[in-house]
């Protein structure tokens, strides 16, 4: 009998995937449009769960998790936003690769443009250009190792797995840096595309330090999240049994990071001494449904300036001030050109490395 201690995660997943394969006929894609027995079957379990949550929701009536009408929730913070709106004193940050990771022997390259808007400079938004470099392993370290060769490939393995995560947690930590920043955002209330609190950051030393900073600023951020796929489980299944035009406010932040650091003495400690209650929420404007974090102090504030500020844009009822400033660093940067030009300049001085970390596709 197999250990349930020595059982991958996935493997029960992996199996029923094998349990449930099928042949693909000819005629499958018609078929599949066709036969409603298909999409009825694959929804079938997920209505049972859809009630049981939707039961739930209705049930909750805690000050930090029940339901509301999103048309008019915070309607008496209406006017103040209104004029936050018009006045440019509210800010929306996002941030986009400039040059994608790219990879030498031991270390990568990396740059990130973070940009900010307000209503008062929606046509020229201002632009933060950041690059660096993470290094794995130093020359120096792996001349002098005696190790042999595979132990030292080993090592070098190991490190590069965070090379996802670091960019990412870069990217963030830029971001939010940008808005404590008073010489480049002066505004009080800020926009963050995707939530405050990142699990990339709260891991770090040096970003536990930074939101300590924000959360000392005083000011008001809004963390709007975008695509609930790769959410919580519990931000997915709670939106997915919201109605048209509902809200529900689903918990404290600090309560789920604390179950998920649970048995991280430094960050449980650190996520439970957090200034203030923060609170995730998610929200159906019309019929796709969203997130977005905030105090829960701000809460009215917030649901009135995402209501009034919504993109009209269907299904992308989001921040028009996230989508304009998504759009300004989307339209300007070719992240593609910009690190063939510097695998080219790579290439002038080591012809062999830089063909070699080019992708094999731009040969086709």
């Amino acid at each position: 009998m197999t250990n349930s201690r020595n059982t991958q995660p996935d493997e029960g997943i992996f199996d029923s995937a094998l349990a449930n394969q099928r042949p693909v006929p000819e005629t499958f894609f018609l078929d599949f449009s066709a036969d409603q027995t298909i999409a009825q079957n694959l929804h079938q379990s997920d209505e049972a769960v859809q009630r049981r949550i939707r039961q739930f929701m209705e049930d909750a009536t805690s000050p930090t998790q029940f339901l509301f009408d999103f048309n008019t929730y915070g309607n008496n913070f209406d006017e103040e936003v209104a004029a936050d709106l018009s006045s440019g004193a509210i800010a929306a940050i996002d941030s986009t690769d400039i040059l994608p990771i790219t990879d030498l022997m031991t270390t990568s390259f990396y740059a990130v443009g973070v940009g900010c808007i307000t209503s008062q400079n929606r046509h020229k938004p201002e632009f933060i250009l950041t690059w660096t470099n993470a290094k794995y392993a130093t020359p120096d370290k792996i001349t002098a190792d005696d190790k042999d060769l595979w132990s030292l490939c080993d090592d070098l393995d190991n490190a590069r797995q965070t090379k996802g995560s670091w960019a990412t947690t870069f990217r963030e930590h830029q971001e939010r840096k940008f808005a404590i920043d008073d010489d480049k955002c002066k505004q009080e209330t800020v926009l963050l595309d995707g939530p405050i609190f990142t699990q990339n950051l709260i891991t770090q030393h040096s970003g536990r330090e930074l939101y300590s900073e924000m959360m000392e600023k005083g000011k008001r951020f809004i963390g709007v999240i975008k695509d609930l796929g790769s959410s919580w489980a519990i931000s997915k299944w709670t939106a997915m049994s919201l109605e048209r035009g509902e809200g529900f406010v689903l918990c404290p932040i600090q309560d789920q990071y604390q179950r998920r650091f649970g048995d991280n003495r430094t960050i449980n400690t650190w996520v439970g001494a957090l200034p203030g209650q923060y609170v995730r929420v998610v929200y159906r404007p019309a019929e796709k449904a969203f997130a977005f974090e905030c105090a829960l102090a701000d809460l009215s504030y917030a649901v009135s300036l995402l209501r009034q500020n919504a993109s009209p844009t269907i299904n992308h009822e989001i921040p028009l001030l996230l989508e304009t400033v998504d759009w300004h660093l989307r339209g300007s940067n070719n992240s593609q050109a910009i690190k063939h030009s510097f695998i080219s300049e790579i290439q002038r001085n080591n012809y062999r490395m830089g063909v070699d970390i080019t992708n094999e596709g731009n040969y086709r």
